[in-house]
């Protein structure tokens, strides 16, 4: 097996069981009573709202992530990724175009996905303990913009990417790597 693959795999594979630590850690820790310091200056109603909350949240946060990493994994272990790259590639386009392509494609496809989770958690999940203030249309219309921001930013951010791996060779991943460190900071 190649090692870059054993390394990704180890590396996904990881930092999901991380998460699920965490969380559990989290979880086994919560508290539906309010801690003493607290009386007198936050209700303890909505403090154990917040706690079942945070706890339907997280167990539906369990399920989302684990469905993803199943996509994932058969994404990379069935060769999914390089079927769409040999695709895309055929269109003959630039390289950076092609990269564009290939992001924008996965970008969608994993938005398109996510949508059901993320209907769910604002309209049942929200809605149940009251935090729901979004409409249908607020939701899609917040959807569509991020959709359209994503593109922008993360097509001019990816194309800069891109074009620093053509020109920089083997030393362009630590120059992304600062560039886009500084760019999140």
């Amino acid at each position: 097996m190649n090692i870059y693959l054993i390394i990704i795999l180890t590396t996904i594979i990881g930092f999901y069981i991380l998460d699920l630590v965490t969380d559990y850690l989290n979880l086994k820790n919560l508290q539906y009573k309010l801690p003493q310091e607290f009386e007198g200056y936050y209700d303890a109603e909505k403090y154990t709202t917040s706690q079942k909350y945070l706890k339907e949240n997280t167990s539906f946060s369990h399920f989302q992530s684990t469905f993803s990493l199943i996509l994932i994994l058969l994404l990379i272990l069935l060769g999914g990724f390089n079927y769409l790259d040999q695709f895309v590639r055929s269109f003959g386009y630039a390289e950076i175009v092609n990269g564009l392509i290939f992001m924008g494609i996965l970008t969608f496809g994993s938005q398109i996905i996510g949508i059901p989770f993320s209907i769910y958690h604002t309209f049942v999940i929200e809605e149940k303990y009251g935090f729901n203030k979004t409409t249908i249309k607020t939701f899609i219309q917040d959807l569509i913009k991020s959709w359209f921001l994503t593109g922008i930013i993360g097509g001019i951010s990816f194309s800069f990417i891109i074009w620093v791996f053509i020109k920089l060779g083997d030393l362009a991943w630590i120059y992304c790597w600062v560039g886009l460190t500084i760019f999140q900071l």
